[in-house]
């Protein structure tokens, strides 16, 4: 439903509102017993760009931004505050901020899990002897003993999308943050531990498991900060938050913000919320997200599997006893090509890109190697179009970043495959990307799986509001919750993957031209 539009209907007795702070647009939607949408809200995130490299967010803009929301959206959907039974708030993972425990002010901005001030001791870290000890210490120690708690550290990387290293730097560099937690007077939070601060006045502190687990300083196995990592960056252990369960009555927003108390029932990571939106909650399971960057979930139930080239173990979400993995790989700039193009007018509307590449048989040799990031492994790495000629068009161009979104996801599932030793059960997609028609069918003929796509896309949104509705008694149960299930399309494949082979052989040589440029 487009933002700020009203569903018509009678309003239920009971509603829970989801909100789903992403990192381009955050949207807020008010769902009613059958999962429908009554009314939406959306503000679009300008994020900050204070040196090359680094990104941040203005928290007291994006406070502003989330009350709006909420308010508007509940306006929208004919209702008033008091009919909304809880509030659930999936955000984007590993933006984190630190401020004073006594005043609540913020010691700087949000730094953004897209923040590359650290790329360089990333690199560091990840090729020096230490990391190299560590690996092999726990490697040993997880064959003497067979314990696997020892899985995670024995291949364990830095990432510039984790929160750990940029936490570190705050240390060194912001002197007030630093001297606040010798004093153990200073607070570290992601989006949702910030949020629920500000909501509750600074009454209630915390976050869930499936936002701990996300920050590259939590340890999924033993569900705790990790202690060694944390005196190995020189981070207080004192700055963390209680982590609770994923669907948890965390307390109730102050009166004076939305005129009444409304019970705040779920903290959730976004792509943790699209899986459970989705319903994926058997082992097996796979969740593809593909908007600004494409994410591939895989339920992996109670088994834990180490990090693997590009693969890395997560907590989904826990409620009650049920503490439920997941394996996620994910690929950067999936969305950001099709923007770009759009930028640069190789199309009008989105909407005409998969017919734009159905136009033709093939992109006739044109290659588009899709790289807009700076890349840890490679500072190099350029995005470009290989293969151009004279006879080239538009639709050759746009047919080339379409099938490289395809192939990309090719090699993300083939690497699934061959690690999480779990049947895939069901393959479901969402985000924006997810409707290209023409992307969807070359994912599945590549992998030959079929893929189911839901009527509603924005499934963090809703898995935040799923898990906030089981909370407060809306929904009784996940079974209940599969029968609310809309598909739109199922993706079949219609077309043998080796057909594929020559096309994809010639871009990933395309790929291996593009790097140390």
């Amino acid at each position: 439903m487009p933002c700020g539009q009203r569903e018509s209907g009678a309003a239920a007795a009971l509603f829970v509102v989801g909100v789903d702070v992403g990192s381009t647009v955050l949207k807020c939607h008010v769902y009613d017993r059958a999962a429908a949408v009554r009314g939406s809200s959306c503000r679009k995130i300008e994020s900050l760009y204070p040196h090359p490299g680094w990104v941040e967010l203005d928290p007291e803009v994006l406070w502003s931004q989330f009350i709006g929301a909420v308010k508007e959206a509940v306006q929208v959907a004919g209702l008033q505050m008091r009919q909304i039974a809880g509030l659930g708030i999936s955000t984007q993972r590993s933006t984190f901020i630190t401020w004073h425990k006594r005043t609540g002010k913020p010691f700087h901005n949000f730094i953004s899990w897209q923040d590359l001030r650290c790329a360089e001791l990333v690199n560091s870290w990840n090729r020096s002897l230490l990391l190299k000890v560590i690996h092999v210490i726990f490697t040993v120690l997880h064959f003497l003993t067979g314990n696997d708690r020892y899985l995670a550290p024995s291949s364990f990387t830095f990432s510039t999308k984790q929160a750990s290293l940029k936490l570190s730097w705050v240390f060194k560099n912001i002197h007030e943050a630093e001297e606040a937690a010798k004093k153990n007077n200073c607070c570290f939070g992601t989006i949702d531990t910030w949020l629920l601060y500000r909501l509750t006045k600074g009454s209630v502190y915390a976050t869930d498991y499936s936002n701990a687990s996300s920050t590259g300083i939590f340890e999924p196995f033993t569900k705790c900060w990790n202690p060694t990592l944390s005196r190995l960056l020189s981070i207080p252990m004192s700055i963390y938050p209680p982590v609770k369960d994923t669907s948890f009555n965390f307390g109730s927003s102050d009166s004076e913000i939305f005129g009444v108390p409304i019970p705040i029932l779920a903290l959730v990571a976004d792509q943790q919320a699209a899986m459970f939106g989705e319903c994926c909650f058997h082992p097996g399971d796979v969740k593809l997200t593909m908007g600004t960057g494409a994410f591939w979930n895989v339920n992996t139930g109670g088994n834990f599997f180490s990090s693997w080239r590009g693969l890395y173990p997560l907590i989904g979400w826990k409620i009650g006893e049920e503490v439920v993995y997941l394996t996620e790989g994910s690929i950067p700039n999936t969305g950001t090509a099709i923007k770009w193009a759009h930028e640069i007018n190789l199309f009008t509307n989105v909407d005409e890109t998969a017919k734009m590449a159905r136009s033709i048989a093939d992109s006739q040799g044109v290659y588009f190697v899709p790289s807009f990031q700076v890349s840890v492994n490679d500072p190099y790495l350029c995005a470009c179009f290989m293969g151009l000629k004279p006879s080239t068009t538009r639709n050759h161009l746009v047919r080339a970043i379409l099938e490289s979104v395809a192939f990309r996801n090719k090699q993300l599932y083939d690497i699934i495959v061959k690690r999480v030793h779990i049947p895939l059960r069901s393959i479901r997609a969402d985000g924006g990307v997810s409707n290209n028609s023409f992307v969807m069918q070359m994912t599945s003929d590549l992998i030959n799986k079929k893929i189911e796509k839901p009527i509603i896309a924005d499934m963090s949104s809703l898995g935040a509001a799923f898990l906030a509705g089981l909370a407060s008694g809306l929904w009784t149960d996940k079974e209940q919750l599969k029968k609310l299930r809309q598909i739109e399309t199922v993706f079949e494949p219609q077309k043998d993957s080796e057909e594929y082979k020559p096309a994809m052989d010639a871009w990933t040589q395309a790929m291996q031209r593009a790097l140390h440029w």
